[in-house]
């Protein structure tokens, strides 16, 4: 509930101090409920869309017992069956040990993914958003041991969005549902 309001006075404070953004708007029921499905409606020069759409926290976390291997494994499978192309994997545990550092997050390595046609959608207007594709899921071994599959939203990008346009806005909202599909199915099918 915190975390909302001081996202919507940020982004309030911001919008404003960037001279607002035309043409746009979003609405919903009340903001401040938690609601599992939430209708939110965006207006355009054009007319408004409504877009019913499921709340996915900024990060998303599922955690199971499986091996690196494993999950490595069922990562690129998802990605590979939903036709999302793994650009490279950043071991980021191995490369802080070659720095000398030992007390470190277990596998944690970052997969950074994208299909190149949603890409092109999202970026088509805003080349500024290159900074947030490819997409990314990481992972790292929690202190009880078991392993974490996350991501950070991709609609995320959106806060950042210059130049509004509808098409990368639906793209950016059904790459946050194909991406936490991915994890659900890595940690239920396991």
């Amino acid at each position: 509930m915190i975390k909302k309001f001081i996202f919507l006075v940020f982004g309030i404070v911001f919008i404003s101090s960037c001279g607002g953004i035309k043409g746009l708007s979003w609405t919903s029921s009340d903001p401040w409920e938690d609601e599992e499905d939430k209708t939110v409606q965006i207006k355009t020069k054009k007319g408004n869309v409504e877009i019913k759409e499921t709340e996915i926290p900024d990060v998303y976390e599922r955690s199971a017992d499986l091996s690196i291997d494993e999950a490595d494994l069922l990562i690129r499978s998802e990605l590979e069956s939903r036709n999302i192309k793994i650009v490279h994997v950043l071991h980021i545990t191995r490369g802080v040990e070659e720095q000398g550092y030992k007390d470190f997050w277990e596998d944690m390595r970052i997969y950074l993914a994208c299909n190149l046609s949603k890409g092109y959608v999202i970026m088509k207007h805003n080349p500024q958003l290159v900074g947030w594709f490819p997409c990314r899921i990481y992972t790292y071994r929690n202190k009880e041991g078991k392993l974490v599959i996350g991501m950070v939203k991709p609609s995320i990008a959106l806060r950042y969005m210059g130049n509004p346009d509808m098409d990368a806005i639906k793209v950016l909202k059904d790459l946050d549902k194909t991406f936490k599909e991915i994890i659900d199915s890595i940690i239920e099918n396991q």
